[in-house]
């Protein structure tokens, strides 16, 4: 018997393709895909991304890989992710494993740690760290997505 997990990440992979598919389809495309995942959501985008080649781009805010996945990395594309070193939730070494993984596969990464900063530290509007964050994450898909 197949466990829930197991189960919901091969309907995420399914899906994931899908959308990717008919993102590429759409007439105003430029023909680049830019994966974007917080928390859980940067999982999810890790593992779409090692998956499917047509990926151009991946940021994760604090998140990683799933480890059930790090094993059958083969690819991933241009990473960045930005972790608070005060993370309760997603321990920050998760980032940095990320990271480590993406360069053993041939990526070009940057890890971004954020000293004192918890999880989703970027959901302030007064705390400039998360000017820096966004700003960050807008430069590295204007740059990794220019056609």
């Amino acid at each position: 018997m197949i466990s829930r997990r197991a189960a919901l990440a091969a309907i995420a992979a399914v899906y994931g393709r899908r959308t990717v598919t008919a993102v590429l389809g759409r007439s105003d495309c430029s023909g680049q895909v830019g994966l974007l995942g917080f928390s859980l959501g940067s999982y999810i985008a890790a593992e779409a991304a090692a998956r499917d080649n047509r990926i151009a781009a991946l940021a994760v805010l604090y998140g990683g890989m799933p480890t059930a996945m790090v094993a059958k990395v083969k690819h991933l594309p241009p990473l960045i992710a930005l972790h608070g070193e005060a993370d309760k939730n997603v321990s920050i070494s998760e980032g940095r494993e990320l990271v480590a993984l993406g360069k053993s596969v041939g990526a070009e990464t940057e890890f971004v740690p954020y000293p004192g900063k918890g999880h989703g530290f970027d959901f302030s509007d007064t705390d400039p760290m998360t000017s820096d964050a966004i700003n960050r994450v807008t430069q590295f898909f204007q740059v990794k997505l220019a056609v």
